[in-house]
């Protein structure tokens, strides 16, 4: 049989189901969550929770699909959207995308078709759950700056509205992605610290995903591009938890990869060890502390997981060769 071929706007009410490619006021205040459901008989029911912040705007959206199904959207949006497919299969075209893109369970990627026109198509009988989140083009440009070819390209497509798929084949969830998702999804409280704490983990889970778009990344003899993906992604998180303790089996579990891969990867692509890069954030850390603030020597080296503040002079100054007391003067 073939699939119903239906246009978005025909099965639910525009007001109560924001597009999620769009960025749109009526969505609610930032950070207000709604939860909705639709059932337009032939493409079954709809649930999903949304989020609006600055430039930003978050759907996670569940789909019980009674029947084989296209849906078509035809609506124009200036955003980059990434998707991480929850669960479900869902295969959809974009205009201006020459592939079809097929989507699994635990998989993301990113798309940016300023046209809006594409076609989702799914089975019967699907559970299609799906973790959206859409990024206002230029606020996405001013993220991912350009500072490597990836997103030299891409800073080229956006400049001219010349649609891309952020890599050539998705890419695989990590469990602290799926850990950031599930921090966000279970978040049942509002204010104004709530929706910063909101926002950060969101922003956190988009420079994870970035990590494992750097296709086109230098990788160390012996890596693989998926390997590669892992450690850059690693990094990305060690840029952002370095004031945390980790071991060994904890940074392994985190980016899949084993032991010996990881610290033979980490040192052949970066140069260093895993421990003696969160070693020099630290340390650079402690430098802006001493720098910008007022904080005292002996917070400053709590701060950093130090028992005694003797061994945290002693160790700055073996980085940086002069004690922590002579950047305050």
């Amino acid at each position: 049989m073939a699939a119903a071929l239906i246009h978005s706007a025909d099965f639910v009410h525009a007001d109560s189901f924001p597009n999620p490619q769009l960025l749109r006021p009526q969505n609610g205040v930032t950070g207000k969550k709604e939860v909705g459901s639709g059932n337009g008989g032939k493409v079954g029911g709809l649930k999903f929770r949304s989020w609006l912040f600055p430039d930003v705007h978050v759907m996670n959206l569940h789909w019980q699909v009674g029947r084989d199904v296209s849906i078509v959207e035809e609506s124009r949006a200036d955003t980059v959207n990434i998707n991480f497919q929850m669960s479900g299969h869902m295969n959809t075209r974009f205009a201006g995308i020459a592939r079809e893109v097929g989507m699994h369970p635990h998989q993301h990627n990113l798309i940016f078709s300023p046209e809006g026109h594409f076609r989702n198509t799914v089975r019967a009988g699907e559970q299609v759950e799906m973790f959206h989140i859409s990024l206002r083009k230029k606020y996405f440009s001013d993220l991912i700056g350009c500072d490597d070819r990836w997103s030299e390209h891409v800073q080229e497509s956006l400049l001219r509205d010349r649609p891309f798929a952020g890599v050539e084949s998705n890419a695989g969830m990590t469990p602290y992605m799926q850990k950031l998702i599930g921090d966000i999804k279970q978040s049942g409280q509002s204010g104004p610290m709530q929706r910063l704490m909101l926002q950060s983990k969101v922003l956190e889970l988009v420079a994870l995903h970035l990590g494992q778009m750097q296709a086109d990344t230098p990788r160390a003899p012996g890596l693989t591009v998926a390997e590669t993906g892992r450690l850059n992604e690693l990094k990305t998180f060690l840029d952002v938890h370095f004031l945390e303790d980790f071991s060994l089996p904890q940074l392994s579990r985190l980016c899949l990869l084993n032991e010996f891969k990881l610290k033979k990867g980490f040192r052949e692509l970066y140069g260093t060890t895993v421990f003696a890069y969160l070693r020099k954030l630290r340390m650079d850390f402690a430098v802006n502390l001493l720098v910008d603030s007022s904080q005292s020597i002996d917070s400053i080296s709590e701060m950093l997981g130090y028992e005694h503040s003797q061994h945290f002079s002693t160790a700055f100054k073996r980085h940086h060769g002069s004690p922590p007391s002579s950047f305050r003067s």
